[in-house]
């Protein structure tokens, strides 16, 4: 029986065991609107219809799981065998067609994920996703998925019922109960592989009288009256732990059944635990709901296929004549090779005993009479016709289902497009049944969201490690205090917010609720899971098209192009990544190339000022050759002695040469302030170039510069100043 809360610890006695947010529910109208005596009796009345209906359906199911197993002969076929001395020849196809599904479906394992209905709530979907993963990580639901698919191969229906388990913080935990297919029933008219048109599903064990009144303590009197009042209909039966007939009592054991109802009554699903003989809970009113927001069955089921008789069955119905077939003609051929068959006229041998002995024996002796006949015939031409059939029936084998391309094992040597023709045949051949799987996982990951929204009313941190080991902390209705959001804040910014504020430490209203983080309880989502076979396709050949392509031809195909073409896992969590890489490459690069063009245009500013100092330089030396030429001029004709109060040697020059020193001592100076221009220009160039130079180097080039700059006025004042004209001499 399942243990989840709302089922075994229902009733028992008051509400105050069940968690808070479902005692909140118990508030609304949840009492039962029927007779509890008469509901009763069509509970009785459903499952034993079930029972009855189901007994052929259930019979060839656990012939499959038989053959599974490895039990794929019957006792009257063994006996027949040992007295044939035939081997027992067992080579279990359904074994390996079955461990090929399963390890294709745990090797195409993806989690769920969430997407909002509006613009606006992106990050709350987010938030949702990582809910869902958590409920499924934390009850391990990728294996107990795996189960289900099992028996939906093997016995054709499966499936797991949620529960709610108090969390001790006023809230409930959601949980899930594998269910195995032997313990299922329901209503035998329902067509539907969901089981969605059912009247009613159910849960039957057998429990010993012990286990039930410690379980069940205040329903002793109703334990009391299953065991010591059971009438004629419940004393029979095969008392074995799968339920395969109506007996309901095991009086040698001291057992009984113990059935779980889920049934639909007024638009609303109810639940309910029972024995022969009275309630050991009554009915409840389910606490979950179905992504509509209706009223829904906690217990799950799905079916891989339906007869015409509305039994469920698996793929492994369709492998039980091939399988017995291989084995018997297998059987058959090896006893026909290992016998022989002797026909001899009457007399031919002295003792016949000791004649078959002799002939079955490798090296036997034989003595016959002369002239009768007595000729040996081995059974070699009937073997081959065994074999013949034997290989048509393995190659059928090997077509029906996974093919044994897909697994690796075809033994013939295939090109790879014809590798992939076949695995992507076979794949296409098993998706049915993936979508089914896919379709359950997807009603589960949507009641267990509708329960979340509901039952998660305490604040949860969820840890989140993506493929790439990176840690986050996702809230999910967490309060956020004042206190909270200002320890998220930078330092600075939390002083000045306190200093508005004018918080102190000790102030109440630190404690305040100012924002719920990850509130989920009016965030609507659609879930989708993405998954299917994950077996080589033509995406797989694209692939490595798109491989060859880049290796002749590097560069060709970008590589986000490669990785969304692949089957990665987290190929979109990669390129993200990606993308965030090449827009950081992008801004380096960018930053780099206006480094670059600052230092060319710097060093272009250096050769020009350089080419500036040069000529300034060669302009200086060309007034210092006319200064010095007129100046000897001046010597030459300046008297021998030039006595005090003399009158001035430029007052006598002759006047073209008074106005040539003069032109050539205003030369002289705009040579001299161009090459502190230059200078000025070359300074700067070189600071551009070192952009990290010190304080004191900065205020010696300011100094330079403003040097320069008054020795530019002064040259500009000087050459705005008119040349005064020579007087003549007299």
């Amino acid at each position: 029986m399942s243990a989840s809360v709302t089922v075994i610890q229902r009733d028992r006695g008051t509400n105050n065991d069940w968690p808070t947010a479902v005692r909140d529910l118990d508030q609304l109208d949840t009492a039962f609107p029927r007779n509890l005596d008469d509901q009763h009796a069509r509970l009785i009345q459903w499952y034993e219809e079930a029972e009855r209906s189901g007994m052929d359906a259930r019979e060839l199911q656990e012939r499959d799981r038989r053959y599974v197993d490895g039990y794929q002969w019957t006792t009257t076929e063994l006996g027949e065998l040992r007295k044939r001395r035939q081997p027992a020849i067992v080579i279990n196809y359904c074994r390996r067609k079955l461990d090929l599904l399963g390890g294709m479906e745990r090797k195409a394992r993806t989690d769920p994920k969430a997407f909002p209905r509006t613009p606006s709530e992106d990050d709350r979907a987010d938030v949702a996703t990582q809910a869902l993963r958590y409920v499924a990580d934390d009850n391990n639901f990728q294996v107990v998925r795996s189960q289900v698919f099992e028996n939906m191969l093997v016995e054709g229906a499966g499936g797991l019922e949620i529960g709610l388990e108090d969390d001790q913080r006023g809230g409930a935990n959601v949980t899930y109960t594998f269910v195995p297919v032997d313990r299922i029933w329901y209503d035998p008219h329902s067509r539907q592989p969901d089981f969605l048109d059912a009247r009613y599903v159910g849960i039957v064990i057998w429990m010993d009288r012990d286990q039930l009144t410690q379980m069940y303590p205040d329903k002793a009197d109703v334990i009391e009256d299953t065991f010591v009042n059971a009438d004629a209909s419940g004393l029979y039966g095969q008392f074995t732990d799968r339920p395969n007939d109506v007996a309901w009592l095991d009086t040698r054991r001291q057992r009984t059944r113990v059935v779980q109802c889920y049934w639909q009554d007024g638009g609303q699903h109810w639940g309910a635990t029972i024995t022969r003989r009275g309630y050991l809970t009554e009915p409840w009113r389910s606490p979950f709901k179905d992504r509509k927001g209706k009223s829904a069955c906690p217990l799950l089921l799905q079916s891989a296929y339906i007869d015409q008789e509305n039994n469920r069955y698996g793929m492994v119905r369709d492998l039980i004549s091939l399988q017995d077939e291989i084995n018997k003609r297998r059987s058959k051929a090896l006893h026909l090779l290992s016998v022989h068959q002797v026909i001899a006229e009457q007399g031919a041998v002295a003792d016949v005993d000791k004649a078959r002995r002799e002939v079955a024996r490798p090296d036997g002796y034989v003595e016959v009479t002369p002239g009768l006949r007595f000729e040996i015939e081995n059974g070699g031409d009937m073997a081959t016709g065994q074999f013949q059939l034997l290989q048509h029936a393995t190659q059928e084998m090997q077509l029906a289902g996974p093919n044994a391309a897909m697994s690796g094992t075809d033994p013939r040597e295939l090109s790879g497009r014809a590798i992939l023709a076949q695995q992507a045949g076979g794949a296409v051949q098993n998706e049915p049944l993936a979508d089914s799987l896919r379709m359950w996982a997807r009603r589960v990951y949507e009641m267990t969201w509708m329960a979340v929204r509901q039952y998660w009313t305490a604040g949860k941190w969820v840890r989140v490690t993506d493929e790439l080991s990176n840690v986050r902390w996702v809230g999910i209705n967490v309060p956020i205090t004042l206190k909270d959001e200002l320890a998220r804040m930078p330092e600075q910014q939390r002083a000045v917010v306190m200093q508005r504020m004018q918080l102190m430490p000790g102030d109440p209203r630190l404690d305040q609720v100012i924002r719920i983080e990850g509130d989920i309880t009016d965030l609507d989502v659609d879930i989708t899971v993405a998954e299917g076979q994950d077996v080589p396709t033509l995406q797989a050949e694209t692939f490595q098209s798109l491989i060859q392509l880049a290796s002749m031809q590097p560069g060709l195909i970008p590589g986000d192009v490669l990785i969304a073409a692949s089957s990665l896992r987290n190929k979109d969590d990669l390129l993200k990544r990606m993308q965030q890489h090449q827009q950081q490459q992008g801004a380096m690069q960018a930053q780099a190339a206006q480094q670059a063009s600052a230092h060319a245009q710097a060093q272009t500013t250096d050769l020009q000022a350089k080419a500036a100092a040069n000529f300034a330089l060669a302009g200086e030396r060309q007034h210092n050759v006319t200064r010095g030429t007129h100046d000897m001029l001046m010597d030459l004709n300046a008297p021998p002695d030039n006595q005090p109060g003399a009158p001035d040697p430029m007052s006598q020059m002759h006047p073209d040469l008074a106005l040539a020193h003069q032109v050539a001592d205003l030369q002289g100076k705009h040579a001299t302030a161009a090459k502190a221009n230059a200078d000025a220009a070359l300074t700067t160039a070189k600071i551009s170039q070192v952009p990290h130079a010190n304080a004191a180097t900065d205020a010696g080039t300011f100094h330079t510069l403003h040097q320069a700059v008054g020795t530019a006025v002064q040259t500009n004042r000087l050459a705005r100043t008119p040349i005064q004209p020579a007087q003549q001499a007299p």
